[in-house]
C-alpha cells in the first residue's frame, strides 16, 4: 500500500466510526427518504380515485357488483381502465354524462384495484368499454375512446335531449 492509498473506514479520536454514522451518508440516505415520500404524496394528491371524479351516479365497482349492476334491467355500459391511464381519464366526463341518463346503467372498474377481472372479462387494453343489453347479455366491446352517440347505439338507445343545465360532451376525443 502506498501512502497515498485511502483508508475505506473512518476514524474520530483513534475509533473507527461505522459507515451509517458518517454526516455524509445520513444526509443521503435522509434526502432520498423524503424525496421518496414527497413524490409518494404528489403521486396521490394527483391521481384521484375514480370517486373523486365521478361527479354523477357512476358506480364505482368492487367484487361481485358487475354481476350486481347487470341485474338493473337496463342497458349496461362497464368500462374497465385506470385512473393511470390517459384515454380512460378522458372518458371519465363522457361516462358521467352518460350516467346522468335513466335509461342505462354506467361502471367503472378499475382494473389495477380489481386484477382478477382482467382475465375474468378478457380485457386486453385500457380503457374497454363492454356493452350489456337489459336481459345482462353482452352485446358488444371497445378498446380506447369512444363518443356518446357511439355508446348510446351500441346500446341501441337513441341521444337523449339532457337535462337542463347538463352539458353532454360529443366525443372524448
Amino acid at each position: 500500500m502506498g501512502k497515498n492509498s485511502r483508508k475505506s473506514v473512518a476514524y474520530s479520536s483513534g475509533k473507527p466510526i461505522p459507515w451509517w454514522r458518517r454526516a455524509s451518508v445520513a444526509s443521503v440516505v435522509l434526502t432520498a427518504s423524503a424525496a421518496l415520500l414527497l413524490g409518494a404524496w404528489i403521486y396521490n394528491a394527483r391521481s384521484p380515485d375514480a370517486a373523486a371524479l365521478a361527479g354523477a351516479p357512476m358506480a364505482q365497482v368492487t367484487p361481485d357488483v358487475v354481476q350486481q349492476v347487470l341485474r338493473a334491467g337496463k342497458p349496461t355500459i362497464i368500462e374497465f381502465g385506470a385512473n393511470s391511464c390517459a384515454s380512460c381519464r378522458d372518458m371519465k366526463p363522457v361516462l358521467r354524462a352518460l350516467a346522468l341518463d335513466p335509461r342505462l346503467v354506467v361502471a367503472d372498474v378499475d382494473i389495477l384495484k380489481e386484477r382478477d377481472y382482467i382475465s375474468r372479462y378478457q380485457i386486453r387494453l385500457m380503457p374497454t368499454q363492454v356493452f350489456y343489453n337489459a336481459q345482462g347479455e353482452e352485446t358488444g366491446r371497445h378498446m380506447g375512446k369512444i363518443s356518446a352517440e357511439d355508446i348510446l347505439a351500441k346500446l341501441g338507445l337513441a341521444q337523449a335531449d339532457p337535462a337542463p343545465g347538463v352539458a353532454v360532451p360529443k366525443a372524448a376525443l
